[in-house]
């Protein structure tokens, strides 16, 4: 276990993976309460929202990796419910965006606020009604992690070991600190500055996030209304037309058919998967071989093949094999669980 190099991978792939979603999250919360100036003026205290944020967060991940390496997969989220979250996640981002530009005042009951019972006891605090709302949303990523996120959960899994599985998820969500302080105090700043501006601007890109994510959950379920499904569709809708002969099905290069089965071998790296797309044979069994060659901690290593009832999750260096029969023709998605890399499946 090499702890410098999961503390890069937060630092890189991880702190931009999981700013997607989380990211929007923490701008969301800080957006919304300077929208309702519940942080009067640009200071010191801008700090306590990311700090709440980032340390609950790294005491949830923290203790998570401890029961990870303690009790093995049985902790980790069906794929269904992980698809949840992150659809709520979405909806979470959406209904900020609406609220920052006042679309409806149901909007306003959006932000978190301590219950009752709590309020009582830090009423008059400020400060520590500042810090609910981001310390509540840095406990609850646990729920909605990225796709590097779960390749560290492997890793924390495979280690056996209470000890190393806390530290693995604690140097990852370290590495990945940076990237969200400066999330959090850049929308800080940058609506005490020019508020008005902010404001629209942050909406459309928490809306634009959002979308983000709600394409992933229709790539990873192989929905038809994906924008890489519907894309090609569309473009063969706009000039110039394809007048062109369709090319007959020649046999894929990618793909050997040895023992009456057709083995293709898909190379999971950390831009993706490779082949990108491949072509089978129709009610002939395939033999899907996945494969890591050490080093890949991206979002690719959670692969998902939801036709076929197909979720494994990668090491960094492993190699799965898994068989199943096409019997049906048509277009089949593969993807990582956030649908961030994916590829497609031809059956003829």
């Amino acid at each position: 276990m090499n702890l410098w190099l999961i503390l890069l991978t937060g630092l890189t792939t991880g702190g931009v993976t999981c700013a997607a979603m989380q990211g929007g999250l923490l701008a969301s919360t800080i957006a919304n309460q300077k929208k309702e100036k519940i942080v009067p003026g640009f200071g010191v205290d801008d700090w306590g929202g990311v700090a709440a944020f980032l340390t609950t967060k790294l005491i949830a991940h923290t203790i998570f990796g401890f029961f990870l390496g303690w009790l093995g997969s049985a902790i980790i989220l069906p794929l269904g419910m992980r698809l949840f979250f992150q659809g709520f996640a979405a909806l979470f981002m959406f209904a900020s965006a609406m609220n920052l530009l006042e679309v409806h005042p149901i909007f306003r009951f959006l932000a978190f606020t301590p219950p009752k019972f709590a309020r009582k006891l830090i009423k008059n605090n400020t400060v520590t009604d500042r810090l609910f709302a981001p310390g509540l949303l840095g406990f609850l990523t646990i729920l909605i992690p990225c796709g590097v996120t779960q390749a560290m959960e492997i890793l924390a899994i495979s280690s056996g070991s209470p000890v190393q599985g806390a530290l693995i998820m604690g140097t990852f969500v370290l590495g990945t600190a940076p990237m969200f302080v400066l999330i959090g105090i850049a929308t800080a700043k940058l609506s005490e500055v020019w508020r008005v501006y902010f404001l629209r601007t942050a909406a459309i890109l928490l809306i634009g996030m959002a979308l983000y994510s709600v394409n992933g959950i229709l790539q990873v379920t192989d929905n038809p209304y994906s924008l890489q499904r519907l894309g090609p569709r569309i473009a063969k809708l706009l000039p110039p037309y394809d007048t062109s002969t369709p090319k007959s099905k020649v046999a894929d290069p990618n793909i050997k058919l040895e023992g009456g089965k057709q083995k293709v071998t898909l190379s999971v790296t950390n831009r993706g998967y490779s082949p990108k797309t491949f072509r089978v044979q129709k009610d002939v069994p395939v033999e899907l071989t996945l494969e890591t060659k050490g080093g890949v901690y991206s979002c690719a290593t959670a692969f998902t093949f939801k036709a076929f009832n197909i979720a494994e999750f990668l090491k960094p260096q492993d190699s799965k094999v898994k068989t199943f029969t096409p019997t049906k023709k048509g277009i089949y998605t593969f993807a990582c669980s956030m649908g961030m890399y994916s590829g497609t499946m031809e059956v003829i």
